[in-house]
């Protein structure tokens, strides 16, 4: 019978070291990424470096006081500082990711993009429903039920939510139903706050009756067209020639 060799184990640690070093060499550097989010959001948000200072000066003035009143104020300088800039990119982090926002907001399909980020059980279905001014529906299975999350003119929207309302309703009778219309116009959700409201709304199911209702929204499908995912253009419009299915 032939020996084994011995150097296997050792051979196949030093490839996996070789293969981590050489993915992380083809990734930018994590300063590279945040020097590039701090020169696109510095360019879109006007109010970042007063934000970003006065987070910075404000932290490190609160240890300075405290210190002083506590009697140690060099320990507190050193605490104030690590602080102060842990606070700092707090404050970045958000002004970044609103800032972000703020350049899709209206865009159809933005919503979705939102939701498919979101962290937690949520199965997203986009694009269920659509009109030629490509205001669309999306369809959302959680623990909370089923979400129809709309995006576009609410006068539009109305017949394209009423009628996957009554759709789910005859494949999941009794499953609660949450109507969404993200945009801008007066009454609807604005793109920012649209992950807080749905992780506010109210835990009805656990994970096996999720996935029920979620094989039960199969049966619905989605529009049998191509709509690319993510943000498309403002006033973008379905393609000529395209037939939507009846309501």
């Amino acid at each position: 019978m032939p020996k084994p060799e011995k150097n296997v184990a050792p051979l196949k640690g030093r490839a996996a070291r070789r293969a981590r070093k050489a993915t992380r060499a083809g990734q930018p550097k994590r300063s590279a990424q945040i020097r590039d989010a701090f020169v696109v959001t510095r360019g879109r948000d006007k109010r970042l470096i007063p934000y970003l200072a006065l987070a910075f000066v404000a932290t490190l003035a609160l240890f300075e006081l405290a210190g002083i009143v506590l009697g140690n104020p060099i320990l507190f300088s050193v605490f104030g500082v690590i602080s102060a800039v842990l606070v700092t990119f707090i404050v970045f982090g958000q002004r970044a990711q609103r800032s972000a926002l703020g350049e899709i907001e209206g865009q159809p399909g933005a919503a979705a993009a939102i939701i498919d980020s979101m962290r937690g059980d949520w199965r997203l279905t986009p694009n269920v429903a659509a009109t030629r001014s490509m205001d669309v529906v999306h369809r959302v299975v959680g623990k909370p039920g089923v979400i129809l999350v709309g995006e576009g003119s609410t006068d539009r929207l109305q017949p394209l939510l009423a009628d996957q309302r009554k759709r789910v309703q005859r494949v999941a009778a009794g499953t609660p139903i949450e109507v969404l219309i993200v945009g801008v116009e007066p009454g609807q959700i604005p793109l920012r706050k649209l992950q807080k409201k749905m992780t506010r709304l109210p835990r009805t199911f656990k994970g096996a009756t999720v996935d029920e209702i979620e094989g039960r929204m199969r049966a619905l499908g989605t529009l049998p067209i191509p709509i690319p995912k993510g943000p498309m253009p403002k006033g973008a419009r379905m393609p000529k020639g395209v037939k939507l299915p009846p309501r």
